[in-house]
C-alpha cells in the first residue's frame, strides 16, 4: 500500500486452505482497491473515530456553538448507541434504528445527528477506513424536515413596522446600544459580527463594510489560554464561509460610524497617560470608554428596557435581523440578493 506521504505499507493475508481460495480473496482485494472500497485499518472502535473526528477534523473549522451542539451529538448519543462496533461493522440498518430512537426522543436532536453522522461518515469513506458509506440515502422518520421548503415565511408578530423602527433608533441614541440598533436593523448584522466591527473595516471613500470576525469562544482555547474577562470575546471566523461579504454601508450607518470615531478618539486621547486603567486601543466601534469590546450579552438589559419603555412589541435582538429582512422582502427585493447581504 502506498498512502499520500508516500509512506509504503507491505500487507500480506494468509491462512487458506487451499489456493484457489487464496486467489479468490487476492482478487478480491485487487477489486476493492480498483474501486476504492478496500478498507485499511478494519479494526478501529467506533467511539475512537467518532472522537477524533470531532475533536481533530472538526473543531479547529467549527465556531463554540457549533462545536458544543456537535459534541452533545457525539458523546451523548452516537457514542452511546455505536460503543460495541467497529466503525466498518455499522451498516444501513444500524443508522436507521438510531435516527428511529432519537426521533422519539428528540426531533432536533435527530435532525443534527443526521448532519453530524452524514459528515463522520463521509470522511471516514473519503479516507478509506469503511468501504461504504452507511447513512447515504437514509432517511429520519416521516414527520421530521431536513431540509427548508423554499418558501419564505413572514411572521409580523416578531418583526417591527417601518414606524417602530423609527421610534426604537431615536429611542436608542440615548443608550450604549445606539450602534448596535443600527446595525441590525439597518444592515442585518448578527450580534457577535457586530461586536468584532472595526474602524479598520471600513472603506471610508466607497463606503464599504468588510465584514470579517465576529468575536465569540474560541474552541480551541481554553479559559487558562486567555487574558481576564476575555474568554467570550475572542476573535474568530464568522459563522459560516459565505458570511465573510461587502456590504454597502446606509447613509444614517456611516454618519453615526463617523461620530462614534470621535468618542472613540476622545477616550483613546483622555486615558492615554492613565497607568492605573489605560485605553486598550483594539480598534472596536462597539467597545467600553476603555477601549474594551462588548460581550455577547452586553446589549440585553438596555435593549429590555428600550422595549418596555416606548410600549414595543418584545422580540429578541436576533429578530431585528428578520426585521431588515422582512422589510426588504415586502418591498420586492430580490430573494437572493437579500440571502447574499444576509
Amino acid at each position: 500500500l502506498t498512502f499520500i506521504d508516500d509512506e509504503e505499507e507491505i500487507r500480506q493475508i494468509g491462512g487458506f486452505k487451499t489456493k484457489k481460495e487464496a486467489n479468490l480473496e487476492r482478487d478480491k482485494v485487487v477489486a476493492q482497491l480498483v474501486n476504492h472500497t478496500y478498507v485499511v485499518y478494519p479494526k478501529i472502535k467506533s467511539d475512537e473515530y467518532f472522537e477524533y473526528w470531532l475533536e481533530i477534523v472538526m473543531k479547529p473549522d467549527l465556531t463554540y456553538n457549533s462545536y458544543m451542539s456537535y459534541r452533545n451529538v457525539i458523546n451523548n448519543y452516537v457514542i452511546t448507541y455505536f460503543k460495541n462496533y467497529y466503525i466498518n461493522q455499522i451498516n444501513i440498518g444500524h443508522i436507521q434504528k438510531f435516527y428511529n430512537e432519537v426521533a422519539n426522543k428528540y426531533k432536533s436532536i435527530a435532525r443534527l445527528s443526521k448532519a453530524v453522522l452524514n459528515a463522520a461518515f463521509s470522511y471516514a469513506k473519503k479516507n478509506n477506513l469503511i468501504s461504504v458509506n452507511p447513512t447515504l440515502n437514509v432517511k429520519l422518520p416521516k414527520g421530521i424536515e431536513t431540509t427548508y421548503k423554499k418558501v419564505q415565511v413572514i411572521d409580523i408578530e416578531k418583526t417591527f413596522n417601518i414606524e417602530q423602527i423609527k421610534l426604537v433608533i431615536e429611542k436608542s441614541k440615548q443608550t450604549p446600544i445606539y450602534m448596535h440598533m443600527l446595525f441590525a436593523l439597518l444592515m442585518g448584522l448578527r450580534k457577535q459580527e457586530i461586536n468584532g466591527l472595526k474602524y479598520s473595516d471600513i472603506d471610508y471613500v466607497n463606503r464599504k463594510l468588510y465584514l470579517e470576525r465576529q468575536l465569540g469562544v474560541d474552541p480551541n482555547k481554553s479559559k487558562e489560554d486567555c487574558k481576564k474577562k476575555t474568554y467570550t470575546k475572542q476573535e474568530i471566523k464568522l459563522k459560516t464561509f459565505s458570511s465573510e461579504r461587502v456590504l454597502d454601508i446606509p447613509d444614517m450607518v456611516f454618519e453615526a460610524i463617523l461620530e462614534q470615531r470621535k468618542i472613540y478618539e476622545a477616550n483613546r486621547k483622555r486615558r492615554i497617560n492613565d497607568k492605573t486603567t489605560p485605553f486598550t486601543d483594539l480598534d472596536y466601534i462597539c467597545c467600553s470608554t476603555y477601549g474594551h469590546p462588548r460581550s455577547k450579552g452586553f446589549h440585553k438589559r438596555h435593549y429590555d428596557k428600550l422595549l418596555k419603555d416606548n410600549n414595543l412589541p418584545k422580540i429578541k435582538f436576533h429578530d431585528l435581523r428578520h426585521t431588515y429582512t422582512t422589510l426588504l422582502l415586502m418591498n420586492n427585493h430580490d430573494l437572493k440578493a437579500v440571502s447574499e447581504l444576509l
